[in-house]
This record gives C-alpha cells, structure tokens and sequence, in this order.
C-alpha cells in the first residue's frame, strides 16, 4: 500500500471530519467541531465557493484518508493539519504543510498566519517553527504564527 497525495474535493468532507476527530495531540470530536459551525456542508460549501482549498493524503488504491491540510484563502489563514496516529512520523503532514502553503502564495498572500496550542510541549509548535513560521503573538491558550513566503515581493498582499 501507498500514499498519495491530491487537492481536497466537496465530497471530502466527511472524511476530513473523521481525520480531524481521531488526531492524537489537540483533538477536537465530531460534536466540538459541529458545535463550532464545522460538519460536511460547511466544508464542501467552502471548498466550493474556493474559501477552503487544501491537500489531503490518503492510501492507494484503497483511497482512505490519513490526513489532510486546509487553509481559508482570503484569510491567509492556514485552518488545519491533522493526521491519523498511525500515519504520523512519516513526512505526511510536511508534505501537506508545503503544498497548502503553494496555495497561500499562489493566492497572492506574501504572508500565512495560523494558531496553535501555547503548550509548547505538543509537537506542533516545533513543527510549525521547523518549517518556518515564527510566533508573533500570544493569546493564552493559543500561540499565533506567521510565515513570510520565501520569495515574497512588494507587490502581494498580505
């Protein structure tokens, strides 16, 4: 068996949802997410209106998703890198890191913000800086990031 990586789809949604719900570190259940407005609809209305754009990575040819990445366009915001415990340490997550980030830049933004845990602790910090974000704020329970394209000029946006 393989893995293989392509762009989120509409019909992606639920899949997404199981992914995001079955993380190890900072897992938010279907219930949580569905509470905070995010269930199938929402992300395939996203996907469709080209708010939400991303990259999933899932088992070939069986086609079960192990994880995925998705960012709000206009936001400049990278949403969310979630991958199955069993899938993680092998690259997977950096590899949907890079190409959403391809999607940030290609949508003009010079710069990506995302948040994540304060608890530096939890390997996503590390992650996050690794691959070249760096904290610029702090809000409690949350650390908010920024990654500057590596090519940025003065004509993108921020």
């Amino acid at each position: 068996m393989t893995i293989h990586s392509r762009p989120v789809s509409e019909e992606d949604g639920p899949a997404l949802l199981a992914v995001r719900a079955a993380t190890r570190e900072n897992p938010f259940g279907l219930d949580a997410l569905a509470a905070a407005g995010i269930n199938s609809e929402s992300l395939a209305s996203g996907i469709r209106a080209g708010r939400l754009a991303g990259w999933l990575s899932e088992t070939w040819p069986a086609g079960n998703v192990v994880g995925f990445c998705l960012a709000n366009l206009p936001e400049a915001e990278l949403w969310v890198l979630a991958v199955l415990p069993a899938y993680e340490r092998r690259g997977i997550g950096r590899e949907l890191l890079a190409r959403t980030e391809v999607l940030l830049w290609a949508a003009g933004h010079s710069t990506a913000w995302l948040w994540t845990s304060s608890d530096r602790c939890l390997r996503s910090y590390g992650f996050y800086v690794a691959a070249g974000w760096r904290q610029e704020g702090e809000d409690g329970e949350r650390l908010y990031l920024r990654k500057t394209r590596p090519d940025a000029g003065t004509d993108a946006k921020a």
